[in-house]
């Protein structure tokens, strides 16, 4: 599975190398385990053993993460929160698995958890090791989040670029329903708070990849192949609030060449957790994006199962054609009168999922990449899938 990661805490490669130095003298490669495995806990062998970035507190006697708010916390690790306290009920440990997931250091399959070959050189690896850039870039580019957010930047056509031009997390539709009389909005969009962590801690990947950089490190002297290291001030830093970045050493190559998406989104995370609804009197807004989550899912899915298709098959997506193919099946329809423009803004969805494209005159769509279907495909309804293999207006 690949999940959309939301916190920042994530961008911190240096902590997400600590934590896996921790989970290589733990468990071998065949092993499972499980997320509260990884959280602190002052009673056993923990993170604590193997991170360098603790503060030393000679006077209290104590080392503590530098990101927990009181020191004396048992939280113990701001990545992963702890064993005896978790105020943020797993959601850190959670976005840490994830994270780890997403690069490729461990496999997430529900709750069991497993170490990759890639998560076990990177653990022992140093990181201040010059092969560590290698593994960093191996890993970033397997997310389809990361390759999105590169094609966004590559299609702006300039070297200096700010925040505010990249897009990432689920796009808005602004789709209503009529329930009781009244007009409800189906929530199929992330929230504002949640993009802007998300995109810090993509863009600090991609810093420490040295596709990018924040413009006031570029030096005359920036070595791509060290970025992790002369970017680690903004990396490590308790907030990333850097607005102008810079194009430094830009990976053209996966655009140019045949290149597969090792972990796109899967089916099951192509719409946020509708259970966060919850709150803030959001009942109705949930039981209705609910009623109807399936087909956003499943329209998300004919867009990027076609993209990759004309990937693989070295042509090009006819868009307006897809949308005629798929106003055919109800499964893909919330309200067929405005399906068209609901679709051209699910398009931003292929970024968010690993498949960005170009799009030509006539609505012509090239991916720019391909996407690994056994991620891609996971957990689709198969009735869902075998409709999509019959639409066949490439070009």
């Amino acid at each position: 599975m690949s999940y959309l990661i939301n916190r920042t805490a994530t961008a911190r490669l240096k902590c997400l190398h600590n934590l896996m130095k921790f989970a290589v003298t733990k468990y071998k490669i065949a092993d499972d385990f499980y997320m509260g495995n990884l959280q602190y806990d002052s009673k056993n062998k923990n993170i604590h053993h193997h991170c360098d970035l603790l503060i030393n507190d000679q006077s209290l006697g104590i080392k503590y993460c530098p990101y927990l708010e009181n020191p004396l916390s048992e939280a113990g690790c701001n990545l992963t929160n702890g064993v005896l306290f978790d105020s943020t009920k797993k959601k850190e440990i959670s976005n840490a698995v994830n994270s780890l997931d997403a690069l490729g250091f461990l496999t997430r399959s529900n709750r069991k958890l497993k170490l990759t070959k890639l998560g076990f050189l990177f653990a022992k690896t140093s990181f201040e090791n010059p092969k560590m850039h290698d593994i960093l870039v191996k890993a970033v580019l397997s997310y389809g989040m990361c390759v999105g957010v590169l094609a966004q930047i590559k299609a702006l056509q300039k070297n200096t670029f700010s925040t505010d031009e990249i897009f990432v997390g689920y796009p808005i539709t602004d789709e209503s329903i009529l329930e009781n009389g009244k007009l409800v909005k189906i929530s199929t969009g992330s929230q504002n708070d949640s993009n802007t962590r998300t995109k810090s801690c993509i863009l600090a990947w991609l810093s420490a990849c040295g596709f990018i950089i924040p413009q006031q490190f570029k030096k005359v002297n920036n070595n791509p192949k060290l970025a992790h290291l002369e970017t680690l001030d903004y990396i490590l830093g308790k907030s990333r609030n850097l607005r102008t970045y810079e194009v430094f050493d830009f990976p053209n190559y996966i655009f140019n060449t045949n290149f597969i998406v090792s972990n796109p989104l899967d089916y099951d995370n192509f719409t946020k957790n509708t259970g966060a609804l919850r709150e803030n009197g959001q009942q109705v807004s949930r039981e209705i994006t609910m009623k109807f989550e399936n087909i956003i899912k499943n329209r998300r899915l004919a867009i990027v199962f076609t993209l990759n298709k004309a990937y693989t098959k070295n042509k090009k997506l006819h868009f307006s054609k897809l949308i005629d193919f798929l106003k055919l099946n109800s499964n893909f329809i919330i309200n067929n009168q405005v399906f068209l423009q609901v679709m051209q803004m699910e398009l931003n969805f292929a970024n968010v999922c690993g498949l960005p494209f170009e799009i030509e005159k006539g609505l012509i769509l090239k991916p720019l990449v391909g996407a690994n279907e056994n991620i891609l495909h996971k957990n689709a309804p198969l009735e869902i899938i075998n409709y999509l293999e019959t639409f066949e207006d490439y070009e």
